[in-house]
């Protein structure tokens, strides 16, 4: 291990992760760059996670199981307090990188000192690990950036960041729970520049089961959302174009929000909140699917 390579702390987050974790764990250890450590935060689970992590015996594999379960927001926190790399790089444990990531995102970060954050494309791989779309966000910059105002389009698992950077902005917020990812790019974004490198260095699994589709889930995001995409207006030099599609994004969110009101019984607030956005933004009935068959329109 040569001594003049930067440390990347790779971290990793796993609750009950056992189904995926050795080929996400494989992946790190398959690195070409190998000056890494691994910081594993185990959420209380209850399966063979702990055995299968440290079964592999590799000195840069820092095991920490949580006192407590938490919220994934938390857990981020938790796992964050413990990296001493001048590089993060983010990995969740059902998801894998490429031999060459740790590699290609260091160097892009050394010759591009005024990025603070850098992604790559991303491959969706289902349960069985087969690619079923991709994800090829803008390699320009300024346009990166632009996409900010109305949507996250960086895969968290993606990423390679500088630490130094992300406690100076104040790290994962605490106060979202499951939306602290595209936080963090946001709090580096409004003082920073973030990149892409246009190559596909990580695979990101979906699964049926994950909890983006649960309904406490969704109402959650879509309240965080919402406060992001409010934050992205405000602190973004955000072009004409992308002030217009953060105007209908904000009022798609309002709708969401509304409609699970509705669904919990309260109806005043949630129709409240619907008419709201439906009157400062029209199109947003017609361009989100969920709202459209909530409404009985086609999607």
């Amino acid at each position: 291990m040569a001594s003049d390579l930067s440390l990347v702390s790779v971290l990793m987050n796993c609750y009950n992760g056992e189904k995926y974790l050795r080929p996400a764990l494989d992946s790190v250890l398959a690195q070409k760059y190998q000056n890494w450590e691994l910081i594993f935060w185990d959420n209380r689970s209850t399966d063979g996670s702990a055995a299968i992590c440290n079964s592999y015996g590799d000195s840069r594999i820092r095991y920490f199981f949580a006192e407590e379960h938490t919220e994934l927001g938390a857990a981020r926190i938790l796992a964050f307090q413990k990296i001493r790399g001048d590089f993060v790089a983010i990995l969740d444990a059902d998801d894998v990188s490429h031999p060459d990531r740790l590699t290609r995102q260091v160097a892009f970060l050394k010759q591009n000192p005024e990025v603070a954050l850098v992604a790559s494309w991303v491959q969706y791989i289902d349960e069985h690990g087969i690619a079923f779309t991709q994800l090829k966000p803008s390699a320009n910059q300024d346009e990166l950036k632009d996409c900010l105002g109305w949507s996250n389009p960086i895969a968290h698992s993606s990423t390679m960041y500088r630490h130094r950077l992300a406690r100076e902005v104040g790290g994962y917020a605490p106060a979202l729970i499951y939306a602290s990812d595209f936080g963090l790019v946001l709090a580096l974004a409004q003082h920073f520049r973030i990149a892409i490198i246009d190559e596909f260095l990580c695979q990101v699994r979906v699964l049926p089961s994950s909890m983006s589709r649960s309904k406490q889930y969704q109402a959650v995001a879509a309240r965080e959302v919402l406060t992001l995409l409010q934050r992205a207006a405000d602190s973004l030099p955000l072009s004409t174009k992308s002030r217009r599609l953060n105007r209908r994004a904000q009022a798609i969110a309002r709708i969401k929000l509304g409609i699970f009101r509705l669904s919990d019984g309260s109806v005043l607030p949630g129709l409240k909140m619907i008419l709201h956005a439906l009157l400062t933004e029209p199109s947003a009935l017609w361009r989100n699917g969920r709202v459209r068959r909530f409404f009985g329109k086609p999607s």
